[in-house]
C-alpha cells in the first residue's frame, strides 16, 4: 500500500497470547516507508493481558 502525503489509513492487527502469558506486553510494529530520510517507522503497542 502506498500513501501520498496527507493521506491516512487504518491498520488492523491481531495478537494472540497463550494461557500463561498474561500481564503487560510491549509489541513494536515496523513499517517501511519510501522517505529517504527515514526508511522505517515504528508503532508501539502496549497491552495488559488478563487471563
Amino acid at each position: 500500500m502506498t500513501l501520498n502525503p496527507g493521506q491516512t489509513t487504518k491498520l488492523s492487527m491481531q495478537f494472540m497470547m497463550h494461557g500463561d502469558m498474561g500481564g503487560k506486553h510491549h509489541f513494536r510494529v515496523h513499517l517501511k516507508t519510501n522517505d529517504p530520510a527515514q526508511r522505517e517507522q515504528a508503532v508501539d503497542v502496549l497491552s495488559n493481558w488478563v487471563p
